[in-house]
């Protein structure tokens, strides 16, 4: 993947007295500026450059005393209300954040953005209140409950972050790493989530504690001066987080005067952190959000069924097509083509391992060896308090993360105009957490998941910015290991031993043992929970099945696995001001990173992309999609170098924009993600983006604006709606479906928006809305197979028939779901755009030609139907005979704060938008 960075400069001869005392250590430097400004007394541009909000707000600790203030204010659903019996800085950012979605997009002003987002500089413009926990540090609150950490070296940095990152998240911290050792259950209670949960990580990161300490250890291995320094800084961290953790809860019992409640209530004592923790966070962060791949057994069996239906060639023809692994109509971040994954499909490489569909099975790591864990257990894992209000904790990729960047040559003052941000869903109180950090080799301000906040993961330096969208690169791959037995007979499913070119050896195996006790929000009986570990050379086990007759181990084999925390490296490179001052830079600083993510970057001067991730070179006779024997032949062969990764500065289309969509021409999407086709969300955003670098004029209010209105798009219905109503016409004969074509056609035209700016209760265009919802997936009664049923079934069953129930992707990532992020990664937005215009006769170029969903008038006879019979379920549903008359309940789709303890806050309008978000206009450099 050749580098393509257009501007390269040095610019150190240029840093000012204040950036020199930052860079040698003398933090104090900084305190002697006022607030704001340089100590001529005149506003300073680097520290006015980035604004930001992250709700619902920067404190997340819940004592007695400020729950009982909560509670006192709403004691059924101890929801903090700001402004009445919030805590402070609990929800103070949450109205901030709401409030984007009241406005015309097109009227954002200037005003709008300093009252929306929040001053991110290094000085607070107010001290609420400090502390000096040790010598060496100090610590300053702003008026946000935003953290200002400063050290006189690296370790006091370290300390510090730990300290304010425990105050103000010390319960979040200590679910996070038993949620990381896979004992949600022990610490939480014995509830169904919790136990899915722990099965659920230690079927993706099983460590004992001695493994997960000694990673810490390899990361020195790896990195040598560099991973011994971070190695001491993470030593200060813990000693900070400890040194907190005294302080709110002295002798670490629960009945100390600001001990977070909820230790209270679950009869729980906090214990001090060691090394192993800090890795089963980070295990638990980047084994959920950072990594892409693993789907090869699902892929295999669907290749099998379409084989099965319609014979090798023609079934392997429909696999590639809807695989859609290089579809040339995805929209891409990068323009520069940057090959990666090979070519299509091909199950007849001697490597692939084709699991049987029909044959004996056997559990794999997570299975319950007795003592009273619940059996197998196919729901989505979970974990939390589940307090008698229903708070839970559920952690799961949420994909609304998305950068738009405007170039400098397409602003009006010719500097990067940028607005960007991650997502990690929405939490009460956040996973994120914000501080400020500065000291020797360290000088940041942003953001960090809680419990692994040594270093800013999302913010800004001293002159530039950066943040990220999840990429989800394969680094991912599904092993088959044949299983045999050391005496020689034959094995069995159960078997647990596997051939290692030819030796017969031992699993490494392990029985988890956790003892789930029940408290006053999980009140199911006592557990004694033992779940079993199986690990091979490659991975830890899923499931045992044949193939080809053959018994075998399906194992996971991760590239991040045994190194979570390497990743620290690459945050600790760019939070230093001294390695990063441009593209080159920043893309050599996030190379320190193997989570799979998209890395954006901005100062006065450029934008920049760059593609992290820990990428393996595949052997020869291996497929992408597919399982691969374990034989040390298909083993992967090293890692695509930096040079290999997807990466661009300053393109020519001035601008860029990720909403988690496919990375640049050639870049193989990974093999579980099929939803790289025609329909994707980030063509929302594009759209607009696009639009405004045309004018030459970009100012920060009208980017606002514009990724505010892509927003409340509901972009399954703006980007397949066209194709839809090329074929429907004018609707058939039936007077109702007429009239549902008619306002499907005037949603369109308004732009397929989901929102109420002025809240009056109901989306502008809800009859569609309650329409195109019924008609995409029913949501009022089953329909039989043989019925018109979800539309885009429907049109795909012409052909596919009843395959069309097994293709194994989701349908729908729907608003209603209540955490925020939607549309997104579905394929079957995709295939219905693709299949219609194959009807009509302009189907996507280099492709077949003929329709899953039949011809042109076999197809309109279809979709008519569908609509038809959607029109008499919605009308029946609402008891109205007039489409015109159906409402939709917006406040179905309210984003829902997933309360992690205690204390909740309200629920607000639907938008598609980051968790935390940074506006960035740099018009200066050091």
């Amino acid at each position: 993947m050749p580098s393509v960075l257009l501007r390269c400069r040095d610019r150190s001869a240029r840093r000012p007295a204040l950036a020199l005392a930052l860079l040698t250590g003398l933090a104090t430097a900084v305190v002697a500026v006022a607030p704001g400004a340089t100590a001529a007394g005149t506003p300073d541009p680097l520290e006015s450059a980035v604004r930001n909000v992250l709700p619902p707000g920067q404190s997340g600790s819940i004592d007695a005393a400020k729950l009982a203030t909560v509670v006192a204010g709403d004691p059924q659903g101890r929801v903090a209300v700001e402004g009445r019996n919030a805590p402070p800085n609990f929800a103070d950012q949450l109205e901030m954040y709401d409030g984007l979605n009241r406005l015309d997009p097109a009227s954002v002003s200037a005003g709008d953005v300093g009252r929306l987002y929040k001053r991110a500089g290094f000085t607070p413009d107010t001290v609420v209140r400090s502390a000096t926990p040790k010598p060496g540090v100090r610590i300053r609150w702003d008026a946000y409950g935003v953290p200002y950490v400063d050290g006189r070296s690296a370790e006091d940095v370290a300390f510090g972050a730990g300290y304010a990152g425990t105050m103000d998240r010390m319960f979040l911290q200590d679910v996070l790493r038993h949620a990381g050792a896979a004992r949600a259950a022990e610490f939480l209670g014995p509830t169904a989530g919790n136990t899915a949960m722990d099965r659920h990580q230690l079927q993706i990161a099983a460590y004992t504690p001695a493994e997960a300490e000694a990673q810490l250890d390899g990361v020195v291995q790896r990195y040598g001066e560099e991973g011994r320094a971070l190695l001491a800084r993470a030593d200060a961290y813990l000693a900070g987080i400890n040194a907190a953790q005294h302080a709110l809860c002295p002798a670490n019992l629960p009945t100390g005067l600001h001990c977070p409640a909820e230790y209270a209530a679950l009869q729980k004592a906090p214990k001090d952190w060691t090394r192993a923790d800090l890795v089963y966070v980070a295990s638990l962060v980047g084994g959920i959000f950072g990594k892409g791949g693993g789907g090869e057994a699902d892929n295999a069996r669907w290749l099998q069924q379409l084989q099965g239906r319609f014979g090798a060639a023609r079934g392997l023809a429909y696999y590639r097509d809807l695989r859609a692994k290089n579809d040339p109509e995805a929209p891409t971040t990068a323009s520069v083509r940057t090959p990666y994954g090979g070519g299509d499909p091909n199950p007849a490489q001697p490597g692939v391992a084709l699991p049987d569909l029909a044959g004996p099975t056997a559990d794999g790591t997570g299975s319950d060896v007795g003592g009273g864990a619940p059996p197998l257990a196919h729901a989505p894992p979970t974990l939390g308090l589940d307090m008698p209000h229903e708070s839970f904790l559920p952690l799961t990729t949420r994909g609304a993360s998305n950068a738009a960047l405007i170039a400098g040559s397409r602003s009006a003052d010719g500097h990067p105009t940028v607005v960007f941000g991650p997502q990690t869903g929405y939490y009460a109180p956040q996973l994120l957490s914000e501080e400020v950090l500065n000291g020797p080799g360290i000088h940041a301000r942003g953001v960090s998941f809680a419990g692994t906040s040594l270093v800013v993961e999302l913010g800004r330096g001293l002159d530039y910015a950066w943040s990220a969208t999840s990429a989800s690169s394969d680094i991912v791959d599904t092993v088959a290991e044949r299983l045999c037995e050391p005496d020689g007979s034959a094995p069995t499913v159960h078997s647990t031993h596997y051939l290692a070119d030819g030796r017969c050896v031992a699993m490494t195996s392990w029985v988890h043992e956790e003892t789930a006790l029940p408290n006053a929000g999980a009140t199911n009986p006592p557990q004694q929970l033992r779940m079993q570990v199986l690990r091979t050379g490659h991975g830890i086990v899923q499931s045992r099945v044949t193939v080809h007759g053959i018994p075998v181990a399906l194992v996971l084999q991760r590239s991040t696995y045994g190194h979570e925390v390497d990743s620290v490296i690459g945050f600790a490179r760019v939070n230093d001001p001294a390695q990063v001052h441009d593209p080159a830079s920043f893309n050599r600083a996030m190379s320190g990173i193997d989570y799979t993510f998209n890395w954006f970057f901005a100062n006065d001067k450029d934008i920049a992309y760059f593609g992290s991730g820990r990428l393996p070179q595949r052997a020869a006779g291996t497929d992408l999609d597919f399982p691969r024997w374990g034989d040390s032949r298909y083993d992967w062969t090293g890692w695509v170098p930096t040079s290999g990764h997807v990466q661009q500065a300053n393109p020519p289309s001035g601008y860029l924009v990720s909403w988690n969509n496919k990375q640049a021409p050639g870049f193989s999407a990974a093999d579980n993600v099929w939803g790289y086709n025609s329909v994707y969300r980030s063509r929302a955003l594009a759209d607009r983006v696009a639009a405004l670098a045309a004018t030459g004029h970009a100012t920060v209010p009208r980017l606002v604006g514009a990724v505010a209105d892509a927003a409340t798009v509901d972009s399954r219905a703006r980007y397949t709606l066209p194709a839809l109503l090329a074929v429907l016409g004018d609707g058939g004969s039936d007077p109702q479906t007429r009239k549902a074509v008619a306002l499907l056609r005037r949603w369109l035209a308004d732009g397929a928006h989901r929102v109420d700016r002025a809240r009056s209760g109901h989306y502008t265009d809800q009859a569609a809305i309650a329409l195109f919802d019924e008609w995409w997936q029913p949501q009022h009664e089953a329909v039989p197979d043989s019925s018109p049923g979800a539309l885009p079934k429907d049109v795909l069953r012409p052909v596919l028939g009843s395959l069309v129930d097994q293709l194994p992707k989701a349908l729908d990532d729907h608003p209603r779901e209540g955490k925020g992020s939607s549309w997104n990664e579905i394929a079957w937005y995709g295939y219905v755009d693709a299949e219609l215009r194959r009807a009509l006769g302009h189907g996507p170029a280099g492709t077949r030609t003929a329709s899953l969903c039949g011809d042109r008038a076999g197809c309109a006879d279809t979709v008519l139907a569908s609509l038809t019979a959607a029109v008499q379920r919605a009308l029946a549903a609402q008891k109205v005979t007039d489409v015109d008359a159906l409402t939709y309940d917006k406040h179905l789709d309210d984003i829902r704060h997933t309360t992690a303890g205690l204390v909740g806050v309200r629920p607000i309008d639907w938008q598609n938008r980051p968790t935390f978000q940074q506006v960035v206009h740099f018009t200066t450099a050091r």
